[in-house]
């Protein structure tokens, strides 16, 4: 009977143990996945790890917030008047239109294959599974985020666990990136 109980205190210190193992390895394994998938142009692997439509909404929400800033900020916009809101509508549904047919598998696969910085994606391996760890930082028990740095900018990919997979959600850009796309 003694040994029972030994096996109880011991179950009851190991499954809380393997719990937060299969956690975070679930996410490590998620992350790694999203590079596999744009390290190897892989659309299905960017299908099954990405939630697109949730990327999408948010990258809609951003794009219309600045370009609503920026146009109330100009002048020739305020002088306008009502002609100028028209515009700024205008412009909006277009960056609506441009970010559906961009903003998907697909897109992401013509922009992987048009990018001059793809040798620069370390090939995925072990060591990147592993390594992904140090660069994940948990928001809660249900998001993280990985910080990806490019020309200098940090930008923010953020993950949601949505069942037992992590998800991309958000990609968060420079705030200057209007100034660098003019």
């Amino acid at each position: 009977m003694c040994l029972v109980v030994k096996m109880k205190k011991l179950s009851i210190i190991i499954l809380p143990v393997f719990l937060v193992f299969v956690y975070i390895f679930s996410a490590m394994h998620s992350f790694h996945q999203v590079h596999k998938s744009i390290y190897h142009n892989n659309k299905q692997l960017s299908k099954n790890y990405i939630e697109w439509d949730e990327v999408k909404n948010n990258f809609k929400d951003f794009f219309n917030a600045n370009l609503l800033d920026k146009m109330s900020n100009e002048k020739e916009f305020k002088e306008l008047g009502e002609l100028g809101i028209l515009m700024t509508g205008l412009a909006s549904k277009f960056v609506d239109y441009a970010i559906d047919t961009y903003i998907n598998p697909e897109g992401l696969s013509l922009l992987i294959e048009k990018s001059d910085k793809k040798s620069e994606i370390p090939e995925p391996n072990f060591t990147t599974l592993i390594g992904g760890i140090s660069i994940m930082k948990f928001d809660s028990l249900n998001s993280f985020h990985v910080n990806l740095e490019t020309d200098g900018d940090q930008i923010p990919i953020h993950f949601k666990r949505i069942g037992t997979k992590w998800k991309v959600v958000e990609i968060e850009f420079p705030e200057d990136i209007f100034n660098e796309i003019k």
